[in-house]
């Protein structure tokens, strides 16, 4: 299932909501004719982004986890994308990313566990339970990051 763009969830975080002038922009707006309807977005929490060097995040580590949560619209339910679909959108080989998944998982980002049907399975209750205990330290990195050239 697929966020819809237009709704208030596809609200692009930047848009000024508290001026009564303010028109909220949605992320279909933003991107324009980048992201349709049948293209999609990932979502991912800024602090997810202030935290990958606190986490020990590689670029690899963080562009595999990005690809495993482009699966993730259900908090209920687990994704399975395969390492080879992975590795082909990354340019990388099927073992970068399986190295990644399993510091992500040892990291206690993620849980892997194989499905009935024999698939290895993806959930993220652990991610989400990670980064709400520490939006404070990510407050605290965006306290010390600068802005401007």
């Amino acid at each position: 299932m697929e966020a819809l763009l237009d709704t208030p969830d596809a609200i692009a975080p930047e848009a000024p909501l508290d001026s009564e002038e303010a028109t909220p922009i949605t992320i279909k707006e933003k991107w324009q004719g980048a992201v349709t309807q049948g293209s999609g977005f990932v979502a991912v929490p800024v602090a997810l982004l202030r935290l990958q060097s606190k986490y020990d995040l590689t670029p690899t580590d963080m562009l595999v986890l990005i690809n495993l949560l482009a699966h993730w619209w259900d908090p209920a339910r687990a994704v399975y994308p395969r390492s080879t679909t992975i590795a082909k959108r990354m340019g990388v080989d099927k073992r970068t990313v399986q190295r990644s998944t399993h510091k992500l998982e040892n990291a206690g980002l993620l849980t892997r566990s194989v499905s009935e049907d024999g698939r290895r399975i993806f959930t993220f209750e652990r991610l989400v339970e990670k980064l709400a205990r520490d939006v404070p330290v990510a407050y605290t990195i965006q306290a010390q990051e600068t802005y401007g050239s």
